[in-house]
């Protein structure tokens, strides 16, 4: 057991004995690894838990013990370092030997680990921005996280968006890292890399931001909006390392898309109506213009004049039509502008 918490990622393993001296341990816990290997000052229960933690812990284990239990439960707060934050971590401690005091120890963190700390709150600059992201974690369309390392050229992206991209879970589970970069549309690297320089020069001001293209590798293109902030920088201040998340506005797109062709649609229309249609009813106007003075039977007359009230009515139909048509237009060239400003 103490072997497979030692080579576990979240699985922590310390070994006490009754006056609290760590016997054994793995890498996570004390300030440094290379401490537990110096005889001369052994490392106590307060260099890894809060110290006053160690009040709970013994009245846990003497509970235990006098109730003739093989192990306890509890929960210390444990020191990190070199920050020296507290993490709340649980504990279930064994007792190993017939004496009162050694205890095995097997603990794990109560909060769960984000995978990555991207501050989203630093990307909502704008109600419109904050909406969108919202919206669009609501609506279940958060594809993944990100992760780039300027200085070694490195890439990596969450098991979920590996998987929207077409790779198996024996993939993922095989390959380390999998990088995103190969699976950017080439017509929208250029942009992607001109908006990530504009955010290292800013150190960081102005939040990356960029729309572009991913193709999975079924060949299929995926629409994405990716946000990013670099969340570690060198003395030098230059970008380490650059965290985000990725979200998924395919629909979004096709939604554009659908506008735009409607826009040209509206755009020819009000041309036909007001070239073609309008020109066809001019001529029908003149001609009846030209029957109103010849001579013509009371009758004739009549139905001159009712084929003029229809054609009159129809010319104001086809006026009010192309001016609809012509709002309708202005309104999808600004909605155009509006998305190009966003993505710029």
């Amino acid at each position: 057991m103490a072997q497979f918490a030692i080579r576990s990622d979240y699985l922590m393993q310390v070994t006490l004995d009754k006056n609290g001296i760590v016997l054994n341990s793995d890498s996570g816990l004390g300030p440094t690894p290379s401490l537990f290997e110096k005889k001369d000052r052994p490392i106590q229960f307060a260099d890894c838990f809060l110290s006053s933690d160690w009040v709970k812990y013994e009245n846990n284990r003497l509970k235990a013990w006098q109730n003739h239990h093989q192990s306890f439960v509890v929960d210390l707060q444990k020191i990190s370092y070199p920050s020296g934050n507290l993490i709340k971590t649980k504990w279930e401690f064994f007792f190993l030997s017939s004496e009162i005091g050694t205890c095995l120890g097997i603990g794990h963190p109560i909060e769960t680990q984000k995978p990555y700390n991207i501050g989203l709150g630093d990307f909502m600059d704008s109600e419109d921005s904050a909406n969108e992201i919202m919206d669009t974690i609501l609506e279940d369309r958060l594809l993944g996280f990100w992760e780039f390392n300027p200085f070694e050229k490195s890439n990596t992206i969450s098991s979920g968006l590996a998987q929207t991209l077409g790779y198996s879970e024996e993939e993922i589970l095989s390959s380390e890292k999998i990088s995103w970069e190969k699976h950017i549309h080439p017509e929208d690297f250029k942009q992607l890399t001109i908006d990530l320089t504009k955010h290292f020069k800013s150190f960081g001001n102005i939040p990356f931001k960029r729309e572009f293209r991913l193709i999975s590798k079924r060949n299929q293109t995926i629409w994405i909006m990716a946000f990013g902030r670099t969340i570690q920088w060198t003395k030098e201040h230059l970008p380490k390392k650059v965290q985000g998340v990725i979200l998924d506005i395919t629909e979004k797109k096709k939604q554009e898309l659908w506008l735009k062709e409607h826009h040209y649609f509206l755009k020819d229309l009000a041309f036909q109506q007001s070239h073609t249609l309008r020109a066809k009813v001019a001529n029908i106007m003149g001609l009846l213009d030209v029957l109103d003075i010849e001579q013509q039977s009371i009758e004739s007359k009549r139905i001159v004049e009712i084929i003029k009230k229809e054609t009159q009515k129809l010319d104001q139909a086809l006026k009010k039509s192309i001016k609809e048509s012509v709002n309708q237009n202005k309104t999808f060239e600004k909605e155009g502008i509006s998305s190009s400003l966003d993505l710029d």
